[in-house]
């Protein structure tokens, strides 16, 4: 039940992983005709993706995950564009990814202004419009809250920003992508991470509209287009692309069956005492909070009956702060430190669920004294 951290591969996708793995282990970069058909194969599933994604004209560059293509997007594009602005625009919701990066650019004399956040962890786009100036050069709001679940309003965004064609609108779409239908058509660049969606591990990609926007923050032989040198993972990149084409076909039925999950968890957990459960966003991301409780307390204790949680994010559950995310929507102290985060997958069975509930409640009853 840890699903937003990373998901299972499917075994289909783990099969070509291997497969080419075996029979193209070439270099793409070579010029011998091994590497050619290596070549063309990585171009092949370059091209699939962008389709998939539904922005057949943009360039897809491999990196090594949603976090590598975050720091590429946000250093290439301010350094380029720095002789124009020194602005950066940037939702209080964003990953470690987007935020540590941003702080580092700081020290280049960049400013980072933070766009208000809704109680449903929605982004405020009228205090967008009212930020927006000729210096803003760069805006980035992820499309899917990795804590919460909620969805961005990206498409509107999208919109607003066709009045300042100066402006760089990145997001983060780790846990939109074969999760939920979203338009990307407009954004110039976004993020994604292969593990997220059944993929392997390892593999990501930045797609952007116009490549030439970017240039590499990692130097060496000029691969991919000079933005991102490095031999390329090629069973990682093909295997990517057949991952996101199960996660497309199989979603509808997908987000059917875990909202259907999602709406359970709700009602056994909703008139629990001291619960609190946060507002609905995308059906496989669900935060609950036992106020009075430590989220590390009730991830430990889920753990110790065989149900695996995370307390804010896995890539930042080990730092002693209160979450950004929580903190922005206007949570008190005792819901954040008591939040855990419950997220399935397209692999999640219903019996899993239940499983969980049961656990759950049995939790809630065997800290019920610390609860407030």
């Amino acid at each position: 039940m840890d699903n937003a951290a990373t998901t299972r591969p499917y075994g289909e996708v783990m099969e070509t992983f291997m497969n080419v793995n075996e029979a193209y282990y070439f270099n793409t970069a070579s010029i011998h005709q091994s590497g050619r058909k290596a070549a063309q194969l990585l171009e092949a599933s370059r091209k699939q993706i962008a389709e998939l994604l539904g922005v057949p004209d943009y360039h897809c560059i491999f990196t090594s995950g949603a976090t590598e293509s975050n720091n590429l997007a946000i250093q290439s594009v301010l350094r380029r564009k720095q002789p124009y602005g020194g602005t950066v625009l940037v939702s209080e919701l964003e990953h470690p990814s987007v935020l540590n990066v941003l702080e580092a650019m700081k020290e280049d004399d960049f400013r980072v202004n933070y766009i208000k956040t809704f109680a449903d962890g929605t982004v405020d786009t009228d205090h967008l419009k009212e930020m927006l100036n000729d210096d803003v050069i760069f805006i980035t709001v992820m499309a899917v809250n990795n804590i919460t679940g909620s969805i961005q309003p990206i498409a509107e965004i999208t919109e607003i920003l066709k009045q300042y064609p100066k402006v760089h609108f990145h997001t983060d779409a780790t846990q939109a992508i074969g999760k939920i239908n979203m338009d990307y058509a407009g954004v110039d660049s976004l993020s994604l991470s292969s593990h997220k969606f059944h993929g392997m591990k390892g593999t990501g990609a930045l797609i952007a509209k116009e490549p030439r926007t970017l240039s590499p923050i990692i130097h060496g032989g000029g691969h991919e287009n000079n933005l991102r040198s490095g031999t390329v993972n090629l069973p990682g990149a093909v295997a990517m692309a057949r991952a996101l084409r199960m996660a497309t076909e199989q979603q509808d039925v997908s987000i059917e069956r875990v909202s259907d999950y999602n709406h359970k968890v709700r009602s056994a957990l909703g008139n629990l005492r001291s619960v609190h459960i946060q507002p609905s966003g995308v059906p496989h991301i669900l935060n609950v909070s036992f106020r009075g409780a430590k989220g590390e307390v009730v991830v430990n204790a889920l753990g110790n009956r065989g149900i695996m949680v995370s307390t804010t994010s896995a890539c930042a559950s080990k730092l002693k702060k209160l979450n950004e995310t929580l903190l922005a929507m206007g949570n008190a102290r005792a819901i954040i430190e008591g939040s855990i985060r419950i997220s399935f997958s397209s692999l999640t069975q219903e019996e899993e669920v239940d499983e969980m509930i049961t656990a759950l409640l049995a939790v809630h009853k065997e800290i019920g004294e610390v609860l407030k």
